[in-house]
């Protein structure tokens, strides 16, 4: 199996790392930046190294990771399914629908995987969620809340990432980084049918996008959820609950495993699923991706999937954008 990495800033050498820890498994790199490309290439037991993905013979190898600005997905990915090459690339999709429909077309065509890597769906912990709600455990779900903060900074070793500079790579608290959980949470209730959001640049004068966030969803079946991030927040914590009219689902920063309360009992319990290190995530995703390649499995987030989150997101900022009313999520 031989892979090959477009782009190997922060996520893509995370990509790489963990592509690497599977028992036959190579990799090339693509990275423009020469000095990212020779320290990436003197680090890892890598097959090749190129300046541009386009030196690359696409055709050759088994799948292809994208870890560029948003705004390159698509166009990279719909010259990697054209070659006949399967893709896995970064979220989100995109930053408009530009061309979307036509990487479907090319898919389809070619009979080749396009997966988008939202990590979240192959973390243990929400995965049990997403079980728990489909099998009602807590009773139907009214309300949902998301509370995250972190020094970004600090967090991120190649701080300030260009790509955060502009919205139509990808930056801004939003499309970097709430995205995630509005991902899942449309795996667990599906689409939302309308949303209000604000974002605010408030501390990180190094970024031209916005570093904190609020959205508020409602979904078709009732369900509400409020999300909030601030990225200059001088310690971590990330807090999730899922409000049931049994009980709650909730998980923390930390936690072990995925918490449980029950009405019937008034206690807490341990959910099922053991926590994962943030490598070991991207490990699972990249051997999900691989069984995708070999046909055992189908993608966990499609490329319509990650569209449905694209207009989730584009309607967060067209809210964002004006007075922070409620706005129609469409959907493709």
């Amino acid at each position: 199996m031989h892979l090959l990495v477009i782009g190997t800033g922060s996520i893509g050498e995370r990509h790489l790392r963990n592509a690497l820890r599977l028992q036959g498994v190579a990799c090339s790199i693509a990275e423009m930046n020469p000095r990212t490309r020779d320290r990436v290439a003197g680090e890892y037991p890598v097959a090749a190294s190129y300046a541009d993905y386009r030196e690359a013979d696409l055709a050759s190898f088994d799948g292809v990771v994208i870890c560029v600005p948003a705004d390159l997905h698509v166009p990279i990915a719909s010259e990697v399914v054209r070659a006949g090459t399967h893709v896995l690339t970064e979220k989100p999709l995109a930053m408009s629908l530009d061309g979307i429909e036509e990487l479907k077309r090319l898919r389809d065509a070619n009979h080749v995987v396009v997966s988008v890597a939202f990590t979240l769906r192959s973390d243990p912990i929400i995965a049990e969620a997403k079980r728990r709600i489909r099998d009602a455990d807590v009773g139907p779900i009214r309300f949902a809340t998301y509370k995250a903060g972190q020094y970004w900074p600090r967090m991120r070793k190649d701080y300030p990432p260009a790509y955060a500079q502009k919205r139509e790579s990808g930056g801004g608290a939003i499309p970097d980084h709430l995205v995630h959980v509005i991902n899942y949470l449309e795996w667990f209730f599906g689409p939302p049918v309308e949303v209000s959001a604000r974002q605010w640049r408030l501390a990180l004068e190094d970024i031209r996008t916005e570093d904190s966030a609020h959205v508020v969803l409602r979904f078709a079946g009732g369900e509400i959820a409020v999300l909030s991030i601030c990225l200059f927040q001088q310690d971590t914590g990330v807090a999730l609950e899922i409000i049931g009219d049994d009980g709650t689902l909730r998980t923390r920063l930390g936690a072990e495993t995925l918490e449980i309360y029950r009405s019937s009992s008034e206690t807490w319990m341990p959910g099922d699923a053991r926590a994962a290190e943030r490598d070991d995530v991207f490990l699972s995703q990249t051997k999900h991706f691989i069984d995708c390649i070999k046909g055992r499995d189908t993608p966990r987030c499609t490329i319509e999937e990650a569209e449905q989150t694209l207009r989730t997101v584009l309607s967060a900022l067209e809210s964002s954008d004006g007075d922070g009313r409620f706005v129609p999520v469409t959907s493709p």
